[in-house]
């Protein structure tokens, strides 16, 4: 029994949490919803030639804020009644009421079942079972629900965000003026049509509205001066000191009363915040004396305003009692741009207390109509009136509303009068004939005084129209210009009789300038077309009256250096110097001079004699000869220290039989006495080098002894990567053909499978260098000297003297590729034995060895009788490698393989790669 009535409250519990979890959800759904938001119907002012379709765009930002803003308003007067909202929030109430309810009855009806006394065990895991169904499917439901809102409230927040993100950050472009400074001057071969049409334009003063901050937030911070009335629901702050101590807050009633203590009620509405802490002190005076008193507004009463019209939110705002009509508008949102600016009425008890025009707050800062609202006040914005726009080289360009019978003049106010960019002799009025048709005037401004203000006042505007202020040329007048080679480049004022002397006077011109010929760019009407004027700037600046040329509006004067009219002269320096190359000739340079130039001469330099190679040109041919030049007295600045002339050539010879430091050494590695680098002398033989370094360790084994020359190296290496070329260029061939050449799939892809290896191959052996080794045969050292292996050594030789490597390579197509320990007396066919024998591909044909000493013997150079061959019968030593390449006759489209396998491993004997060719 206990355990059932555990099992009956465990149960219960779990319905009322579930049903309470649901409900919660259903109601956060619920005030989560977006309220609608209130579609304006409102249009900006438009017209085809100053107004685009994106005013559209821009106005729905702002719309969209003002629908928040009104949703806002509505949820905030509903408390008091609103029967729109109260029916908009009940229903959602009634909705979440009513699933808690259908929720709290479905667990009733299930513990009705389980207290049903028919019932068993069983049937009582099958309640708890469906029970638990019917809370995951409302867990599941409410986590779909949860998922569904967030998705929506993501794709809300994307879609007022979008504008944002559009625009973004907008540039800041540069102004007229600033455009107008900024710019390089234009010279009038650069000069371009000016451009027609002109860039968008907004209506003014309407985007004083579209602030980010909140316009319901409380003017707390706005100071309250001594003409404020007090009245009911003000919040005081009054301080006594003295007799009586205290600080109390006290609101004011709907009497207008507020109550002190011990004082009783003070009638305060209707008083003045300056007239305040003396009635007050008058009346706690009746009951103390001696003290002292302060009074303070902690809280400002909010009154109820109607702005209606053309505005972004019309509809009843609660504000403070500071509140102006520039505050009461901007809480609104501010007017549509279908609203007016200048014609903003204030009703009061039925009459209009005042008309406000915005232009002379946003155009003059005067704020004198911007009267503190009191309860009850409406703020009407009609439509808006007649307006006109003034584009071009105005200083505040843009669409205003015009007020009572308005003139060009007043349109140019409004605009900020015309820049001195401004073309006056021609500008524009754009008309619309009402319901007729367009047309445009053309007027003569550039007048003075009073007659240009007579003209433009009377030049009446009408609705719509737009005026055009063209810019001036801008292309330069009254200039030369002066470019190259000079230092003060830039255009110069033209003066009456400028010459070029004139204008290249002075420190004008930078050293090295080319004073045969410069250029003047002139422009010849009737269409000025330019053409070049050659003179010469040193006759010039000699006041020749030929070259010395008269100046012409729009010259452009372009001195040349040496650089780029001369040919630089150079001279020569090769041999041993430090810097030998091409050097920069200059005026009485000698063989010293050039040699400081270069580094000076090497330590192998030969000071006895240099030669210098000397060009004579002479009537239509060239010849060359030399001077020999003793250089040891022309470093002291004898007379051996001769002039050069542009593209003379000095050798310098080297010593005789100097060597340089590469040339100078060996190397001596492995089982020697002493290894090392040693310096060797001109003849000096190997074995002299050997005895030098001690001689050989009883550990040298001499049959692998690698003996190396740079300049062998050298030779392999050009026939090594000649040869590659030739095996890589025949592989691709093969490559190419071999889907026709071969007689299967399989075929097919056997044979892409041993291209691409023997590719491989080629790419391994390209990464290596060529060994530059020379055999050799040395049993001792008495042995070696005098032999022919005892070469005269070269600067870079290297020998490498190996320790007995104690086996014999077996490598290729071998059924196990290993290293068989050396057996005294064995012969190839018993070193292929042991490793298993070649296998069914490979070449038992091509089989070869590479001795240790670097030779190679193979069945080709064997000594052959009948069917035997004496090649089988080779004694191996310790590190030689035998090599069992890849049979490549088999089949059709592999029999030009065998070559390429052959120069493969012939390569890679010469690289020092022991690797079968194909592998």
């Amino acid at each position: 029994m206990k355990r059932i009535l555990f099992l009956v409250v465990t149960l219960t519990l779990l319905s009322i949490a579930t049903a309470f979890s649901a409900s919660n959800s259903e109601d956060s759904s619920s005030n989560a919803t977006p309220a609608q938001n209130k579609e304006d119907s409102s249009f900006a002012v438009s017209s085809d030639y100053f107004s685009t379709p994106d005013d559209a765009d821009e106005d729905s930002a702002p719309r969209d804020k003002a629908g928040d803003r009104s949703s806002y308003r509505r949820t905030s007067t509903s408390r008091e009644g609103d029967p729109v909202d109260e029916t908009i929030e009940g229903g959602f109430a009634k909705d979440s009421k009513g699933q808690g309810e259908d929720l709290t009855g479905t667990t009733g009806r299930e513990e009705r079942d389980f207290f049903d006394p028919s019932t068993g065990k069983e049937e009582r895991q099958t309640v708890e079972g469906t029970l638990r169904k019917e809370r995951e499917s409302i867990r599941d439901d409410k986590d779909k629900k949860d998922k569904t809102e967030k998705k929506q409230t993501k794709e809300k927040k994307k879609t007022v965000k979008a504008p944002v993100k559009k625009t973004g950050r907008p540039v800041q472009e540069p102004s007229a003026l600033e455009h107008a400074m900024g710019e390089n001057p234009l010279i009038i071969d650069k000069s371009r049509p000016q451009p027609y049409g002109w860039d968008q334009l907004t209506q003014f003063g309407y985007s004083f509205f579209k602030r980010g901050k909140d316009p319901l937030a409380a003017q707390t911070d706005v100071p309250v001066g001594p003409d404020y009335l007090v009245g009911p629901g003000d919040r005081l702050v009054v301080t006594l000191w003295g007799s009586i101590n205290g600080t109390y807050k006290l609101d004011v009633n709907r009497s207008g009363e507020i109550v002190l203590p011990k004082v009783g009620a003070v009638k305060v509405a209707g008083i003045s915040y300056g007239e305040l802490p003396a009635v007050l002190k008058a009346s706690v005076a009746r009951i103390y004396k001696d003290f002292q008193l302060n009074v303070n507004l902690d809280k400002l009463r909010m009154i109820k305003v109607y702005v209606v019209g053309e505005v972004a939110a019309p509809g009843d705002y609660n504000v403070t009692s500071l509140s102006t009509v520039i505050s009461a508008l901007s809480a609104a949102g501010g007017p549509s741009k279908n609203g007016s600016l200048r014609n903003i009425q204030i009703n009061r008890n039925g009459k209009v207390v005042e008309t406000v025009d915005l232009y002379d707050f946003f155009l003059k800062g005067d704020k004198g109509k911007d009267i503190r609202l009191q309860p009850g006040d409406t703020i009407l914005v009609p439509v808006i009136g007649r307006v006109a726009g003034i584009v071009g080289n105005v200083k505040r360009p843009g669409i205003y509303e015009l007020k009572g019978d308005s003139s060009l003049k007043d349109l140019f106010a409004l605009g900020g009068g015309v820049n001195p960019t401004g073309y006056l002799q021609r500008v524009q009025l754009y008309r619309v004939e009402a319901h007729d048709k367009k047309i445009v005037n053309d007027f003569n401004l550039d007048l003075s005084g009073a007659a240009a203000d007579q003209q433009t006042s009377s030049i009446k505007m009408q609705d719509l129209d737009l005026v055009n202020v063209l810019p001036i040329d801008s292309v330069l007048r009254g200039y030369v210009r002066l470019e190259g080679h000079v230092l003060r480049p830039g255009d110069y004022a033209l003066k009456p009789g400028m010459k070029v002397s004139t204008l290249l006077q002075g420190d004008n011109l930078l050293p090295q300038y080319h004073g045969g010929a410069a250029q003047i760019i002139r422009l010849y009407p009737p269409d000025l077309h330019p053409e070049i004027v050659y003179f010469d700037v040193t006759a010039a600046l000699k006041g020749d009256p030929a070259q010395d040329v008269e100046l012409k509006e729009f010259d452009r004067v372009k001195i040349f250096s040496r650089e780029q009219m001369e040919e630089t002269p150079v001279v020569k320096v090769s041999g041993e110097v430090q810097k030998p190359g091409l050097v920069r000739y200059l005026e009485n340079m000698t063989v010293r001079d050039l040699l400081m130039q270069v580094g000076n001469v090497k330590l192998s330099a030969y000071l006895g004699s240099a030669e210098i190679t000397r060009i004579k040109r002479g009537g239509g041919s060239v010849t060359s000869y030399s001077i020999t030049v003793n250089l040891e007295q022309a470093l002291k600045g004898g007379e051996e220290n001769i002039k050069l002339e542009p593209f003379d050539e000095l050798t310098v010879r080297r010593i005789p039989n100097w060597a340089e430091a590469t040339e100078r050494y060996v190397t001596l590695k492995g089982e020697v006495m002493f290894p090392g680098t040693y310096p060797i002398y001109k003849g000096e033989r190997l074995s002299s080098v050997v005895a030098r370094a001690g001689g050989f360790t009883d550990l040298a084994y001499l049959k692998g002894v690698r003996f190396t020359r740079e300049n062998v190296r050298k030779l392999q290496q050009q026939r090594m990567d000649e040869a590659l070329d030739r095996a890589q260029d025949q592989i691709i061939k093969l490559q190419s053909n071999v889907s026709q050449t071969a007689a299967s799939a399989e075929e097919v892809a056997s044979s892409k499978t041993t291209l691409d290896n023997l590719m491989r191959s080629i790419e391994i052996l390209k990464a290596k260098k060529a060994e530059g080794r020379v055999l050799m045969e040395i049993t001792s050292l008495r042995d070696l000297k005098g032999s022919m292996y005892d070469l005269e050594l070269q600067g870079g030789d290297q020998l490498t003297v190996p320790s007995d490597p104690g086996g014999v390579n077996v490598i290729g197509d071998v059924y196990n590729q290993s290293t068989v320990v050396t057996q005294r007396g064995r012969d190839l066919e018993w070193y292929l034995q042991q490793v298993g024998g070649p296998t069914g591909d490979a070449d038992r044909d091509g089989i070869y060895v590479v001795k240790v000493d670097g030779s190679v013997i193979s069945q080709a150079n064997s000594s052959k009788f009948m069917f035997y061959n004496s090649f089988w019968g080779k004694k191996l030593d310790s590190g030689d490698t035998v090599i069992v390449p890849r049979q490549y006759e088999k089949t059709a489209w592999l029999r030009n393989m065998k070559d390429i396998a052959t120069i493969i491993g012939n390569i890679a004997v010469m690289a020092g790669v022991l690797v079968a060719a194909g592998l």
